[in-house]
């Protein structure tokens, strides 16, 4: 079976220091696209891990960027974050000089607004097309009363980015026993978690989520054993059946930065 592609038109990118990330406009700024092997778009579905990254201290650090389509199949790309000193991130069309600029430069830059507009304009009509379709299958597996179909919700995969980040942010620890690190990624994933709350609308998921946080405190205040506090998720809950994707995600994220 086919994973989905995923594409990035940068694949380092500059960050001023102290400026909150941004998940929109990191997707915007990196020029990412993900397609399933049918053509389907994919690009709203992908998730990027900002785990790592610290907006506080400069620095370059490891960002990864994943996506997975309907079967389950997953594919990950990534791509490196530079914190330093920069002027705060404005729009283009604010930053735009206006003084005499050489015409073949006018030229350039007017051609590349006429191309980003009608690919954003290509791009929503793709993603509003293939939302509906996405919706219609979703509708018929559910009134087939599919069993697969609480692996591939949204809400599930919500759920599994967050175990995988915990369970990524715990074997890490086992490496470098950096306090501090760890603490700075518990955090982010409690943060993420209580907005993750506030979004859902099925009761299952939330009691998971619930449980994620739950784990996440026990993590900080027995961090040597993190990892083994984490795994067992795997027996409560929904998390069984995402566990083998957790696994894998996070198999390759250490494979990537935890070296």
């Amino acid at each position: 079976m086919n994973q989905p592609t995923l594409t990035v038109e940068r694949h380092y990118l500059e960050w001023p220091l102290n400026q909150p990330l941004n998940q929109a406009e990191l997707m915007q700024e990196l020029g990412v696209h993900a397609a399933d092997s049918n053509g389907q778009d994919l690009t709203s579905k992908v998730v990027i891990n900002t785990t790592q990254v610290n907006v506080d201290q400069t620095g370059e650090y490891p960002v990864m960027l994943t996506v997975m389509d309907s079967n389950g199949q997953s594919t990950q790309v990534s791509i490196t974050l530079n914190v330093r000193q920069l002027r705060p991130r404005t729009s283009k069309a604010s930053t735009a000089s206006p003084k005499p600029k050489r015409g073949w430069l006018w030229i350039i830059i007017i051609l590349a607004v006429i191309i980003c507009a009608w690919w954003a304009i290509s791009a929503h009509n793709r993603q509003a097309a293939n939302q509906a379709a996405t919706d219609s299958q979703q509708s018929s597996q559910i009134s087939n009363n599919s069993s697969s179909i609480d692996k591939l919700n949204k809400d599930n995969q919500r759920l599994a980015n967050q175990v995988a980040q915990l369970k990524g942010a715990t074997q890490q620890y086992q490496k470098d026993h950096d306090q501090q690190a760890l603490q700075n990624r518990l955090d982010k994933i409690e943060n993420q978690n209580q907005q993750l709350q506030n979004q859902v609308q099925d009761n299952s998921v939330k009691e998971d989520l619930n449980q994620v946080n739950n784990t996440v405190n026990e993590v900080r205040q027995n961090p040597d054993n993190g990892t083994q506090i984490v795994n067992k998720l795997k027996n409560q809950g929904n998390f069984n059946a995402i566990w083998n994707n957790v696994s894998q995600q996070v198999q390759k994220w250490l494979n990537e930065f935890g070296n």
